[in-house]
């Protein structure tokens, strides 16, 4: 053994504690040393017949220190947080204010409304004149974390192709166009808020979204539905 210390933590032992008793034996465990125990004599040595060897080791009349194992008691973890409510909103980019619906909506929750409001503008600072769904959280400490949906497939479809608002009559009214291209871009961005894992499958989807609305797709990606024979 290269050296006689366990490191853990140091108890120091003065050479006028061993001279209160020719020989004081301070017992080890027998899972490092067997049944054997080490004896400090006044004779200043160290006997090392626990370790079955031949040699002593001096003992000067400075301090000893006898290094034992110990162990920190696990620090105790924090009370989790406890969800109080879930609040949705659909808010302007950049534009979130006091005023309803936010003020009304998170203010009876103990919410820090304008904490929530400043937040929620620096990020969606470069999406202005889109509608970014928002999904708040709260915490039983007035607390609150949130995440930000992307924009409706209805207002990405609006935007690309130039319109206000959708057709009353879409299968007798349309009011735009949209390529396959813009479709593929607006399901790319839809994609983690659609319940599918594919491009393809996303496509339809928004594809689905803009019939609706009056918006036709070129090319078109949907078949056309057969008119039933009466």
């Amino acid at each position: 053994m290269a050296s006689s210390s366990l490191c853990a933590s140091n108890i120091p032992i003065s050479i006028s504690d061993l001279n209160k008793t020719n020989a004081r034996k301070l017992p080890f465990s027998s899972q490092f040393f067997g049944s054997s125990s080490l004896s400090l004599s006044s004779n200043q040595t160290l006997s090392l017949q626990f370790l079955n060897r031949k040699q002593t080791l001096p003992l000067t009349t400075s301090p000893r220190t006898l290094t034992v194992f110990a162990m920190a008691p696990p620090k105790p973890g924090g009370k989790p947080k406890k969800v109080v409510a879930v609040v949705k909103l659909a808010l302007d980019a950049g534009k979130a204010t006091p005023a309803p619906p936010v003020g009304p909506a998170l203010g009876a929750k103990g919410v820090n409304i304008a904490a929530f409001c400043k937040d929620y503008n620096a990020r969606t600072a470069d999406k202005a004149g889109y509608v970014i769904p928002v999904e708040v959280t709260v915490y039983d400490d007035r607390s609150f974390t949130f995440i930000l949906k992307t924009p409706p497939a209805s207002v990405l479809l609006m935007k690309a192709a130039g319109v206000e608002k959708g057709s009353k009559d879409p299968k007798q009214e349309k009011v735009g166009k949209v390529t396959i291209d813009q479709l593929r871009t607006i399901a790319q961005e839809k994609l983690p808020d659609l319940n599918c894992s594919s491009l393809e499958s996303a496509m339809r989807i928004i594809a689905g979204t803009a019939a609706n609305m009056g918006i036709d797709v070129d090319p078109p990606i949907l078949e056309p539905k057969k008119k039933e024979l009466v």
